[in-house]
């Protein structure tokens, strides 16, 4: 954790000079670079690293805002604070909404007519405030909070609206959070609403990421790599294990760093209707060592934040597309 604490101060002191210049930064040009990527990430590492997702989408928010279900992903760094952490547009788009107070500021990101990205908790110098922006591009930083309420985090969403009329549009349903006609929108929804967060257009970022990233099969090239905060080892299949023919066929051991070709990936439903971290599904087929072909789970339910049905509500990520961040 020390060496997290040390890189978030190069994060701030590099923050704080792009936006006195005005720059735009851009994540590191690849020959396999895939059409969407994660949110996050420290400079000179692999977006997503270092970060755990606390109360996932659809999952209980639980020590924040118990009895409702969090419509987003919070990226945190465990035991520490995310302020000053890059926050990159997840894909080509054009910036729809700028503003708020969540604390901190909003972006909204049109990837589609149907398809909106929602960064939260950032800070107010942005380092964008309106136009095309593509894939991989700084929009800000993470907003150091003072507030006292929570550790410094960032909130991402991936839902079909700006706004909708029972969310945030003209008649939201429940009175929370958001409001009349208010963009960045409630951020939760309650446990025991009629709908989940999926039928309102909803979606889990997850799974949106994984089932786009490629138009097919990832392209030669195409890498994953053993996140910092990876579980040691994994188990090796020979199909996703909920594959009803799946059988083990090895371990791997996980190196912080480690490398392996990507040959495909196997993600949930974008719509997932699931209500917490164990309805997460995220398989990556590797080129194993000594094994060859072989399956791995990249997004593992953790108990660091479970639900009050003692269900997980967090999501461990033990592999990252091999994407770094400026």
């Amino acid at each position: 954790m020390n060496h997290l604490m040390s890189r978030r101060t190069v994060v701030r002191s590099a923050a704080a000079a792009a936006a006195l210049a005005a720059r735009v930064h851009r994540t590191t040009a690849q020959a396999s670079s895939p059409a969407f990527t994660l949110p996050i990430g420290l400079p000179g590492e692999h977006l997503g690293d270092g970060f755990l997702i606390r109360h996932g989408y659809a999952c209980e928010n639980v020590w924040y805002n118990p009895g409702w279900l969090h419509t987003a992903e919070d990226f945190y760094v465990p035991d520490g604070n995310a302020a000053g952490a890059g926050v990159y547009a997840v894909a080509d788009g054009e910036i729809v909404f700028a503003g708020s107070e969540y604390p901190g500021l909003v972006v909204v990101v049109r990837h589609a007519d149907d398809l909106f990205s929602m960064y939260g908790h950032l800070d107010y110098a942005l380092a964008v405030d309106q136009g095309r922006v593509e894939r991989g591009q700084r929009l800000g930083t993470v907003l150091d909070r003072t507030d006292g309420r929570a550790p410094s985090h960032f909130h991402f969403e991936l839902r079909t609206f700006l706004t909708t009329r029972a969310v945030n549009g003209d008649a939201p349903r429940y009175s929370v959070g958001c409001g009349f006609q208010c963009a960045p929108g409630p951020g939760y929804w309650p446990i025991d609403a009629p709908e989940h967060p999926s039928a309102l257009g909803w979606r889990n970022p997850t799974h949106v990421i994984a089932n786009r990233a490629y138009d097919e099969a990832p392209p030669d090239g195409a890498e994953v790599v053993v996140a910092s905060g990876s579980s040691g080892l994994a188990t090796l299949w020979s199909e996703p294990a909920d594959h009803a023919d799946a059988e083990p066929i090895g371990d791997l051991p996980l190196d912080a760093g480690d490398r392996y070709r990507l040959l495909s990936i196997a993600a949930g439903p974008e719509d997932s209707q699931a209500t917490s971290a164990d309805g997460y599904r995220l398989w990556y087929r590797i080129e194993a060592p000594e094994v060859g072909p072989a399956w791995v789970q990249a997004a593992t339910p953790s108990s660091n934040d479970t639900g009050s049905d003692g269900r997980p509500s967090s999501v461990r990520l033990d592999f990252l597309l091999a994407v770094t961040a400026d």
